[in-house]
């Protein structure tokens, strides 16, 4: 388990990535300059499924989101954002349809945050989640958890439930992602290592990927 400092570092513009090494983007998805600038590398595809959402926010969130994943993937890959094709897994995991690299990326976003992995030749997932102290975990609790993390949270101090549940909970969606699949689905027992870390004030975030021998670089995404 990790905590990356708040006030991550600006992004580079010629990102490299090397062995065992994954990197963690954090973008902030409240900025109508980002919004703009996200609308325009999307696919039609993408835009239809934002215009999906009811809320004005949402599909704004859904826009930024999307944008600044296929900026980060453009730098990465030497190619203009909206150049880039997507296909779904068995599973529905987007990956990409170019066949030249051996890239390997995963998306995430809650509230006006996103957290984008990319990695190489190994798969990754990530999650992020606002933490809502109004939530009622206890039946995700008793439902998706182990008996032995049940317990741990229980038993936890008042004060200190809510955030054990996202720790947990987040570090739990980010295997699941890694792997492709969903809540149901039982992984291989030291597939995954995870790392769990605390993006902004306010959310709980968590990275998974193959093995444990890897590095972890954190980013800032600015448009």
């Amino acid at each position: 388990m990790i905590q990356p400092p708040l006030d991550w570092l600006p992004g580079p513009v010629r990102p490299q990535l090397a062995p065992g090494e994954i990197h963690l983007w954090r973008a902030t998805l409240d900025n109508p300059i980002r919004l703009s600038g996200a609308e325009a590398v999307l696919s039609r595809e993408e835009l239809l499924r934002a215009g999906r959402f009811a809320q004005v926010r949402d599909r704004e969130r859904f826009i930024a989101a999307h944008g600044a994943l296929r900026m980060v993937l453009g730098l990465y890959l030497a190619a203009e954002p909206d150049s880039l094709e997507f296909r779904t897994g068995p599973m529905g995991k987007p990956m990409l349809v170019q066949t030249f690299t051996d890239l390997r990326f995963n998306l995430s976003h809650s509230g006006d945050l996103a957290l984008i992995g990319v990695t190489r030749g190994r798969e990754v997932g990530v999650d992020l989640e606002r933490v809502q102290g109004e939530i009622e975990f206890d039946p995700i609790v008793e439902h998706y958890f182990d008996p032995e993390e049940a317990w741990d949270i229980r038993t936890a101090p008042p004060q200190e439930r809510v955030g054990k549940f996202f720790d947990l909970w987040t570090c739990k969606e980010a295997c699941v992602k890694a792997d492709g699949g969903g809540l149901g689905t039982r992984l291989r027992a030291g597939r995954f290592g995870v790392r769990s870390l605390c993006p902004a004030r306010g959310y709980a975030g968590a990275v998974a990927s193959e093995g444990d021998e890897w590095r972890l670089a954190c980013w800032n995404w600015n448009v």
